[in-house]
């Protein structure tokens, strides 16, 4: 047993593996927003600035295929702006705001991206409302000319997910779809530090 736990060890920290890490930070100008129908009209809501300085780890080795993430964002839901007085409201109001300010998104994973394969999956953790779901992501990245990364995401979720109830008005006249699709753009700039 003894030699058994040793060799593990050891091949763990004498791996042939390569570990490569690389630190991004958040840029302002990413925003995330939501596209969701009622039984009247379709409606966006955006934040459209994101105002933490939040950096990500990205870790692969050499063999793995896709990139572990470490690190995420948080938005306050008193951010989302519906472009309608009444609809951002009730987005705020469904999204109990009151009790659960921020929305989390953790970044789990993403796809080995290449200037030939920019189309991949990810995972992410999405906390709202006091509930987390792992979801699969869709992911287009796109680097540009400076070396920064635009990661562009997008993802279907329904209000019942999180345990919500989409909103309604005037008796249940105006009903909000239980469908939401969730749109995300992501620009990171490389860490350039100590």
């Amino acid at each position: 047993m003894k030699l058994l736990l040793t060799t593990f060890i050891a091949s763990l920290l004498f791996s042939p593996n390569k570990l490569t890490i690389e630190k991004w930070i958040i840029e302002k100008n990413s925003n995330l927003s939501i596209q969701g129908r009622s039984n009247v009209n379709s409606f966006q809501c955006d934040v459209k600035e994101y105002l933490r300085a939040d950096t990500i780890l990205f870790y692969k080795e050499d063999q793995q295929q896709q990139f572990t993430i470490k690190g995420g964002l948080i938005i306050n839901v008193d951010g989302f702006d519906c472009h309608q007085r009444y609809m951002t409201g009730d987005l705020r109001k469904t999204l109990k705001a009151q009790e659960y300010p921020q929305l989390k998104i953790n970044l789990l994973s993403i796809g080995n991206f290449t200037a030939n394969n920019k189309n991949v999956k990810g995972t992410m953790a999405i906390t709202l409302a006091g509930i987390t779901q792992r979801m699969e992501i869709d992911y287009s990245v796109q680097t540009s000319n400076d070396g920064n990364l635009h990661l562009n995401g997008s993802r279907q979720v329904l209000f019942s997910d999180f345990g919500l109830t989409p909103p309604h008005k005037l008796a249940g006249l105006i009903k909000v779809e239980e469908q939401i699709n969730v749109q995300f753009q992501l620009n990171l700039r490389a860490f350039k530090g100590i």
